[in-house]
């Protein structure tokens, strides 16, 4: 697999997990459904999860954003400090070096997905992980219709 394929394909497991983790947007937390909620629950329709694997997404996908927490406020700071230098007129050098910082969150935030849409992917039935995986192909051909048309209308 090519280098530029690796990366669509975490950059689509990342959105499939992203879509999936909408999951633990309920309703009696936060009193409405919202964007994530009704992704989540399209999402459900789509794949004809039952009750029981609806409760468990939520579940993983609820742990796994408790577990991001940190990392996405770490990574937050260490944003804000890219911003300080460049308004502060550091050097490129220095500015590379403090972006170069935000590596270690970012990985660590890909692993938290990775593991949250594994864990999700188990609770499929076959019939289930074949129609994500459509869902999945669909959405990167639509991905790459947007950045043709996107790289025709810049010419």
């Amino acid at each position: 697999m090519n280098p530029l394929s690796k990366k669509m394909l975490a950059i689509t497991a990342t959105a499939a997990l992203g879509a999936c983790g909408l999951f633990a947007a309920t309703t009696a937390q936060t009193g409405h459904m919202g964007r994530h909620g009704r992704w989540g629950q399209k999402m459900a329709t789509e794949l004809g999860l039952t009750e029981a694997q609806q409760s468990q997404a939520k579940g993983i996908f609820r742990s796994e954003r408790e577990a991001a927490k940190p990392v996405v406020q770490q990574l937050r700071q260490e944003r804000q400090a890219v911003r300080a230098a460049i308004k502060s007129g550091k050097s490129e050098q220095e500015v590379q070096q403090l972006a170069k910082a935000e590596g270690p969150q970012l990985s660590q935030l890909a692993a938290l997905r990775a593991d949250g849409f594994a864990k999700f992917y188990r609770i499929l039935t076959p019939a289930q992980q074949q129609k994500l995986e459509t869902v999945r192909q669909a959405r990167m051909e639509k991905m790459r219709e947007h950045r043709e048309h996107r790289t025709t209308s810049a010419s």
